[in-house]
């Protein structure tokens, strides 16, 4: 299913031929159908849209391991190599970050940044943006929006998902704002709360039992024998493309000397590297935040990879959000870390249990896998990783209305 953008504003068919936006509103010799007059409306705006395109800006897919271009699709991996894509552009940046396409309208992104005295690190300026407080609960929506936009582009009417919860929740409710049918994939043990909003907005669960790559592999496979996209918020380009955005917020309330993230799947490490990047070639800022990419130690694949160290056999963990083994993209999240000039480091179960407890005290409720940062600060600033009186922005990434309290 191709993204074919010869012209500013296209989208693809049922069948998967391209579309593309024209004054005349006629069919050409290539089976193409041509819509007229404006921008066709988002699916929020009109109870059946056409399947002509909502806006999208030109830009293609470049592999990531042997660097061929192709047109922009739903494909997940290189016809050449089999390696991954990122979303690429024709031209550097003018005004204002570049995205794909205009993302569906749910109210995603925006989320305040609020001062925190943390008690490991009082020294520090703390900063916390609550990402939490997106639509469906979770920073997930901002790859979410832009996915299930490029998806709704390419003429899709359904799709396949899997994820620990977070992801499949947030594509369940954009795809639910789109009419599309969603089939998301959890594993057995994700958190009750989560599978619960997945099918609140309509999504149709499967649970599968063993780990997130056994989730990954029974969705590819359903998806294949069903003749339905597998989205794979893992593996498109377009979800980490979709966290751009979260950059450009952060720097316009002042750009922090770091950043410590939770990371599983990295798509906002991904995400706000690129974003920084762009700013910079835009002039808007002078330097990049040092992105601090945290893992529980007990699946811990990036910060096993930052130091060349084999990962160890990955065991359970509070954070679930980020207990990933085997994440698609490592080799692209270690670049960005590395690009920033930060690090990658683990916790303990106890760290992030100490630290969920402490920032539930200080009225702030959110999942264990927010907590993942917070239980970082005193090691990172000991390290001196953190120097004393620098600007530090975490980011809160889900509620923890999602998931059940740690005992």
């Amino acid at each position: 299913m191709e993204l074919d953008h010869p012209g500013d504003h296209l989208g693809a068919d049922r069948r998967g031929h391209s579309l593309r936006a024209n004054a005349d509103g006629r069919s050409s010799s290539t089976g193409r159908i041509h819509c007229s007059g404006a921008h066709p409306a988002h699916p929020l705006e009109r109870r059946h849209p056409p399947r002509c395109l909502m806006p999208v800006v030109r830009h293609h897919f470049r592999c990531l391991d042997c660097g061929a271009e192709t047109a922009a699709s739903l494909e997940l991996a290189c016809g050449e190599c089999g390696g991954l894509f990122e979303v690429a552009y024709p031209r550097l940046p003018e005004g204002g970050l570049r995205l794909p396409l205009t993302a569906l309208p749910l109210g995603q992104g925006g989320t305040p940044t609020i001062s925190f005295d943390w008690p490991d690190a009082r020294r520090l300026r703390l900063e916390l943006k609550l990402e939490y407080l997106s639509p469906s609960g979770s920073f997930k929506d901002r790859g979410a929006a832009t996915l299930i936009s490029a998806a709704w582009s390419g003429g899709a009417t359904a799709f396949v998902e899997d994820s620990s919860g977070n992801a499949g929740a947030s594509l369940a409710a954009y795809g639910a704002a789109a009419q599309m049918s969603a089939e998301i994939f959890v594993p057995a043990d994700a958190p009750q709360s989560k599978q619960a909003q997945i099918t609140a907005v309509g999504g149709r669960l499967h649970p599968i039992d063993g780990d997130r790559e056994a989730v990954a592999a029974a969705a590819d496979q359903y998806a294949r024998e069903q003749g339905i996209p597998y989205l794979s918020h893992n593996r498109s380009p377009y979800f980490s493309e979709g966290m751009k955005p979260a950059a450009e917020e952060i720097a316009e309330h002042g750009l922090p000397d770091a950043i410590v993230l939770p990371v599983g799947n990295g798509s906002l490490l991904i995400g706000l590297q690129r974003g920084f990047e762009e700013l910079a070639q835009l002039g808007r800022i002078e330097r990049m935040p040092r992105l601090y990419a945290i893992q529980a130690m007990n699946v811990s694949p990036l910060a096993s990879a930052f130091r060349n160290h084999e990962s160890g056999e990955p065991t359970p963990t509070v954070a679930d959000g980020i207990a990933v083994s085997q994440p698609p993209r490592l080799a692209q999240m270690l670049a960005a870390v590395r690009e920033s000039g930060g690090a990658a480091a683990v916790v303990s179960e106890a760290e992030i249990r100490s630290a969920w407890t402490t920032i539930a005290r200080r009225g702030l409720y959110v999942e264990p896998t927010s907590a993942v940062p917070l239980a970082a600060l005193r090691r990172l600033v000991e390290r001196g990783m953190l120097a004393d009186d620098e600007r530090v922005l975490v980011p809160l990434t889900g509620s923890g209305l999602k998931s059940p309290p740690i005992r």
